[in-house]
């Protein structure tokens, strides 16, 4: 009778140690994660994204890189615990008419970006309190 209560504390300290792993797992890494373009904030204003616009961030080079919707594009990348800045941004520099004013605000926007916030799938992009950029896990 007297392992009654230990056991029943085993279950409830095991049942809330996978709560927390599970709630864990449900966050997307930042690092080697295809991050979908699916908004641009502007003045205010929601833009949404259907393009092929893309950002991959690889830890061990410190870059980040991808597609702008056009051209392929990538940067020197700064990642510091939420916060995040692109350096030397490069793209090749094909003309898309079609996509290309969704692609030179995407650049402009990620040059902007000071911090980062990631929910479940959802990776949005800041600069200080002002949404910029909002990504999606594919």
């Amino acid at each position: 009778m007297k392992w009654i209560p230990v056991c029943i504390g085993i279950v409830l300290f095991t049942g809330s140690c996978k709560t927390s792993k599970e709630t864990m797992k449900a966050t997307t890494p930042l690092f080697d994660t295809k991050w979908s373009l699916k908004r641009i904030y502007d003045s205010g204003k929601e833009e949404t994204v259907n393009t092929k616009a893309f950002i991959r961030f690889d830890k061990e080079k410190g870059s980040a890189g991808g597609n702008g919707s056009c051209n392929s594009f990538g940067s020197t990348t700064s990642v510091n615990g939420n916060e995040v800045s692109f350096k030397n941004i490069f793209s090749t520099k094909m003309y898309c008419e079609q996509v290309q004013l969704i692609e030179n605000k995407y650049f402009g926007k990620l040059g902007k970006a000071n911090r980062f916030e990631i929910k479940d799938k959802s990776l949005t992009l800041y600069q200080d309190k002002e949404k910029l950029l909002e990504f999606a896990v594919e």
